[in-house]
């Protein structure tokens, strides 16, 4: 990477991290664990999303689209969208560089116990013309448990690789440091 995207990389990483000291998890009261969860995590993809867009000029997508998630009052401040939330079981900010990539949240049940996970999902190979997309673990936590901190650490840890991706065209930068810091845990 040249010395201007990796500058920018980090800059971003920064940026991000000072985001991230505008969501107030104590505010979230009166919410059953997966709203207070899917809230936490519809702040920091709208914030991360935003973020990358503006910063790195790249077309990226949100599934839910983020005006249904919430309403940008500029200056990274959003208002999440309550309503919204209430079915909320997955967000994923997804781009295709040639092959295409996500970085997903979602809210999940395992032995009763109510979960939240984050992973990149990358394409690693076509099968009968169809993409195959590897799935790697950036944090998983109890719902109860789930702390937006360290969600935060651990994603900011790969965000200078994820730009570098978009600002060089070129996967290896995420993939790489995926397959080496990240588990990897299912197609």
């Amino acid at each position: 990477m040249d010395i201007l995207s990796d500058t920018m990389a980090d800059d971003i990483s920064q940026s991000f991290r000072e985001d991230l000291k505008t969501i107030a998890p104590e505010a979230l009261t009166g919410m059953d664990e997966r709203a207070r969860v899917m809230s936490l995590v519809s702040h920091l993809f709208l914030r991360l999303w935003t973020r990358l867009t503006l910063e790195t000029g790249q077309k990226l997508r949100m599934s839910p689209l983020q005006y249904e998630l919430g309403t940008y009052k500029g200056q990274m401040n959003w208002t999440i969208n309550e309503d919204a939330l209430a079915d909320l079981d997955s967000i994923k900010i997804s781009s295709v560089l040639g092959k295409g990539y996500s970085l997903a949240a979602e809210v999940y049940e395992l032995n009763r116990v109510l979960r939240a996970r984050v992973y990149f999902s990358l394409e690693e190979d076509e099968v009968k013309g169809e993409p195959v997309f590897v799935s790697y673990l950036v944090y998983d936590a109890a719902a109860s448990s789930f702390d937006l901190g360290s969600l935060a650490e651990a994603l900011s840890s790969a965000l200078p690789r994820w730009s570098e991706t978009m600002m060089t065209k070129k996967e290896e930068p995420l993939w790489d440091y995926s397959k080496e810091h990240f588990e990897c845990v299912g197609v």
